[in-house]
């Protein structure tokens, strides 16, 4: 299937607030389903799997928090990116959204164009890592994507670089000093527990088998299930 013609839904009460955005969409991507009412989006998702699914965060009666939990309940084996987007676009905000277990989030004072590069990117990539993907994760370092059995997790950026460093130096294991120099270029945070939330972190999506760790020599990556 051509980007084209994928798949993309909108979720919003306000369908005037995003008509101008959705009609010029269009005119790239041919099939764009906009719901204003969570009865007729749930319709659709039981005859269709969208490649890609934009959620108003202030929906209402339920808000995209409340859908994105409802959309993974119901259909557990539809795969579809899931963008929260937003007129905010404060730090908080961004973390309800991630922490929900959104792909992505975006704010609406971004121009037209961006968005439409964003999805085209997307979309290419997410179908070329799910046709291509052998192994458990995959990295995408130009859309500072993982990929987890073809589904994508975007982390905070921190942690994602954190990954990236592991990742690419996954033939030795890195000292917390090491680590926190190259990253942080500061090694004073080597002494704090910092770098061991962020492990812990990433572990919580991937699993603890993602990162190897081995008492006085620091951290490796598991490179067995990383592609």
């Amino acid at each position: 299937m051509s980007l084209n013609q994928s798949i993309i839904v909108f979720v919003d009460n306000s369908i005037n607030r995003i008509f101008k955005t959705i009609e010029t969409l269009k005119q790239t991507f041919q099939n764009i389903f906009v719901f204003n009412q969570e009865k007729e989006f749930f319709n659709f998702l039981e005859e269709n799997k969208p490649d890609a699914i934009f959620l108003n965060l202030d929906m209402q009666p339920n808000d995209a928090l409340i859908l994105l939990k409802e959309i993974k309940n119901r259909f557990p084996n539809q795969t579809p990116f899931v963008i929260i987007y937003s007129e905010k676009s404060d730090d908080f905000v961004q973390e309800l959204a991630f922490n929900s277990g959104a792909d992505s989030f975006i704010s609406f004072h971004n121009k037209i164009s961006v968005l439409e590069l964003f999805l085209k990117n997307l979309l290419r990539r997410k179908k070329e890592i799910i046709v291509s993907v052998k192994r458990e994760v995959v990295i995408d370092n130009e859309s500072y994507l993982i990929y987890k059995n073809g589904e994508a997790i975007q982390l905070p950026r921190k942690e994602f670089k954190l990954f990236e460093l592991l990742y690419n130096h996954s033939d030795q294991f890195l000292s917390k000093l090491q680590i926190a120099g190259l990253l942080w270029k500061d090694e004073s945070v080597a002494s704090k527990r910092t770098i061991d939330v962020h492990i812990y972190n990433i572990r919580q999506f991937f699993g603890k088998r993602i990162i190897q760790s081995q008492k006085g020599r620091g951290y490796r990556m598991n490179r067995k299930m990383v592609g």
